[in-house]
């Protein structure tokens, strides 16, 4: 019993991890189809939602009124959520296509957005945050595919910028590698999830957020699949990062974008519904089985140990020298350099760590789905 419970779970692993991302890419290959795109440049609004960003929002707000983009119709609407560090009077740079909402209270960020969106009136919406800045020509890139009337949200690209620490290759190969999962789900019409640093909407598709959502991100690609629309992704629309600069911090942000999928799952029961999500398969493979990962990887742990088999043995062992190793990385990356995967397997033990705790993590969420600053 010990043997079948460890190749059960080591077959959970391995196709969420390896398994799935190859199916989508050779389906997209074989049967995955792009929109029609037109180098269209409709009149759209770009809504940042900011928390206490006083020392950013107004380079923020210039960088996007700087892009190659018809001056009359680009809008940005600012909402700042009760900060109380002068967010709103830092946005506020005199240009008349600039509108700033001020909530009197921190009411999060779902209820940011709502009160933004409420204020626009061009057909297309554009999401980013307060945090990143666009590449030249971001916009153009992301709006053409709305010239197709079967699209009904566009995500752009999110790309870590290139810096010296290791940490920030890191995570610029995870999000490479994440991206390329989600360019062949787009063509696959199993898109779930958008950069939320960088994606557009109809305004017509865009519902009211639930109060405290977490995953607006995956709340609105939803209701547009569910209205039959198209989410597509265009990777030349490029939001600019930069990566996390401790290993603490990049696991808060992957806790809790983990625990917004439980969350997610609870506000949204429609996704977990083969007959009504379309995009079921790729849910339950890119995003579920992710949270039942760590379980397994804990299951196949404990079956090796007890399978009394020498052979099974061995695997214990390397499985705790493999995890000794992701140890080292992840608190001694220097001492680790030298090993071979020794980050890789940092980063994986880190995502799984965070997908493990995300569960109980979930049951805690403030309600409001308040602001962690990072």
């Amino acid at each position: 019993m010990s043997a079948g419970l460890f190749w059960a779970a080591i077959a959970i692993v391995a196709y969420t991890y390896a398994l799935y991302p190859v199916l989508v890419t050779m389906l997209s290959r074989w049967a995955g189809h792009a929109p029609g795109t037109a180098p269209i440049t409709p009149p759209l609004t770009v809504v940042v939602a900011a928390h206490n960003e006083r020392s950013r929002i107004g380079a923020r707000v210039r960088d996007l009124l700087e892009q190659d983009y018809p001056r009359d119709q680009l809008h940005v609407v600012v909402v700042d959520d009760g900060s109380t560090d002068g967010t709103a009077a830092a946005a506020d740079i005199g240009d008349p296509r600039v509108q700033v909402i001020r909530l009197p209270e921190n009411a999060g960020k779902a209820a940011a957005l709502n009160a933004g969106v409420a204020a626009v009136d061009t057909d297309i919406v554009v999401f980013t945050d307060a945090r990143q800045r666009f590449a030249p020509g971001a916009l153009r890139m992301l709006v053409e595919p709305f010239a197709d009337p079967g699209v009904g949200a566009v995500s752009g690209e999110l790309m870590i910028e290139p810096g010296a620490t290791e940490r920030a290759a890191d995570i610029g190969l995870y999000w490479r590698i994440e991206t390329a999962l989600r360019e062949g789900e787009a063509r696959l019409g199993w898109l779930h999830g958008v950069s939320g640093a960088i994606h557009a909407m109809r305004r017509e598709l865009v519902p009211v957020l639930p109060p405290g959502l977490i995953l607006d991100d995956m709340y609105l690609p939803a209701t547009v699949m569910f209205a039959g629309k198209w989410v597509w992704m265009a990777r030349d629309a490029l939001a600019l990062d930069s990566a996390s600069q401790n290993e603490a911090e990049e696991f808060q942000r992957k806790l809790r974008t983990l625990a917004g999928n439980w969350q997610l799952m609870a506000k949204l029961p429609r996704l977990l519904d083969p007959f009504a999500n379309p995009a079921w398969f790729a849910f339950v493979s890119h995003k579920l089985l992710r949270l039942v990962a760590p379980w397994a990887l804990i299951a196949a742990l404990i079956a090796s140990a007890s399978a009394g088999r020498p052979f099974y043995t061995v695997l214990f062992v390397l499985q705790l020298l493999a995890y000794a190793v992701a140890a080292l990385a992840i608190f001694h990356p220097r001492a680790a350099r030298r090993i071979p995967l020794a980050a890789t397997a940092g980063t994986f033990v880190m995502l799984n760590a965070a997908a493990l705790w995300s569960l109980p993590m979930s049951l805690r969420l403030d309600p409001r789905g308040l602001w962690k600053k990072h």
